[in-house]
């Protein structure tokens, strides 16, 4: 995808010294904003659900992001998002929200000399949906991976019921034929045989 990059951004990006950071928005049923730079960052952006500057906080926890590959095809691109899980703060943020399909939005800024992004310096690097995470642990750390696609992730899925206890319950609240779905071991033919 070409970007326009303004004037500013470019002569920012030409210097010797340059300061980056990324800028998250994580749209659960309150807005969170991180980012990885080793301040907090206050930024206003487009997208942000909540109106005026917001606080990207430098928690610690956000330690980086995935590369986007950009063609011309139509492809679904994801971008894995990685926090630390050795704290427990980031995982109950996700596991205490509804997480599945949420907007994340990512930025990356160039910083002055007094550590903020400047009017043209911020451009919009990434807009997607939460699809999964992953925890990954070993005896000496363990990192929770956010995997987020772009809107077209789910372009060729076909929606519809699913013959699994929570499909079912979604629909008939009373109705427990499906709860022991899972551990039917063997292939059932329907039809006549």
């Amino acid at each position: 995808m070409t970007r326009s990059l303004s004037s500013d951004l470019n002569t920012s990006l030409a210097l010797q010294k340059i300061r980056i950071v990324d800028l998250i928005e994580l749209h659960l049923s309150t807005a969170v904003y991180f980012t990885n730079g080793h301040i907090d960052v206050s930024f206003d952006s487009a997208t942000a659900p909540d109106s005026g500057a917001n606080t990207y906080l430098a928690q610690g926890q956000f330690l980086g992001l995935g590369q986007v590959n950009e063609t011309r095809d139509l492809r679904v691109s994801t971008v894995p998002i990685v926090f630390t899980a050795v704290d427990f703060t980031t995982i109950a943020l996700i596991l205490n929200n509804t997480y599945i399909d949420k907007r994340v939005v990512i930025y990356r800024a160039v910083l002055d000399e007094k550590l903020q992004p400047q009017t043209g310096q911020t451009y919009q690097y990434f807009d997607g949906r939460i699809k999964d995470f992953t925890i990954q642990e070993s005896r000496a750390s363990a990192q929770l991976t956010m995997e987020v696609a772009s809107q077209f992730a789910d372009y060729e899925r076909t929606n519809g019921r699913r013959t699994n206890n929570t499909s079912q319950q979604r629909f008939f609240a009373s109705d427990v034929g499906m709860e022991f779905s899972p551990q039917i071991q063997t292939d059932i033919k329907w039809g006549r045989t």
